[in-house]
């Protein structure tokens, strides 16, 4: 019986720890409306055989941000119309959603850095913080690994098993001048998926 209060305690602990935690840093990047950091994305799912590693930049002003991976792949909230452009070799494309309607993200970019406040249960594991969605969401589970009181990762796990990591670096609060805009003529495929905007 001991044993088990002392589990059910820990437990409980670990819960309120991870959702302070989960406070702090969602109250410290809530308070900074435009920033810039380095992401390292990847999409790993060893029993399907497959891994994607990207390397970008997110720059975020309000409800705006403009993410870019290589000369290629562009994610852009311009405040009205999301786009996802993509190109490749032999084909390009460009999708429009609804502002926070991007079924192409896991992970929301515009609120990278504080997304998984809310509607999440948090506990600790080890150093790091695992949340699991209490609504539907793309990913089953996230795991968020912080060092000190900085995010430096975020992990979604979806229902496929496939992880989706998005290691952080070089967060500053200087971002220039950035365009929010991208080219609709450099692709060839456009697909609009804005069928009920608000």
């Amino acid at each position: 019986m001991s044993l088990l209060c002392v589990v059910s305690l820990n437990h409980v602990l670990s819960a309120q720890n991870a959702d302070a935690l989960v406070t702090k840093l969602a109250n410290k990047y809530g308070s900074v409306p435009n920033y810039k950091l380095n992401i390292v994305y990847e999409a790993n799912n060893e029993d399907m055989g497959f891994k994607n590693v990207q390397e970008g930049t997110l720059v975020v002003k309000g409800e705006k941000y403009i993410l870019k991976y290589g000369p290629n792949e562009t994610w852009l909230n311009d405040g009205k119309v999301e786009y996802v452009g993509t190109k490749e070799e032999d084909h390009s494309q460009i999708l429009y959603f609804c502002p926070g309607k991007n079924t192409e993200a896991i992970v929301d970019y515009g609120n990278l850095l504080t997304f998984y406040a809310y509607e999440h249960k948090a506990t600790m594991d080890g150093n790091m913080i695992k949340l699991v969605p209490t609504t539907t969401r793309p990913y089953t589970e996230l795991h968020l690994t912080v060092d000190g009181d900085n995010l430096t990762k975020i992990s979604a796990i979806d229902s496929m098993g496939t992880v989706y990591t998005y290691s952080l670096s070089g967060f500053s609060t200087s971002i220039g001048d950035p365009k929010f805009v991208i080219n609709k003529w450099e692709y060839a495929e456009t697909i609009d998926e804005r069928k009920d905007c608000k």
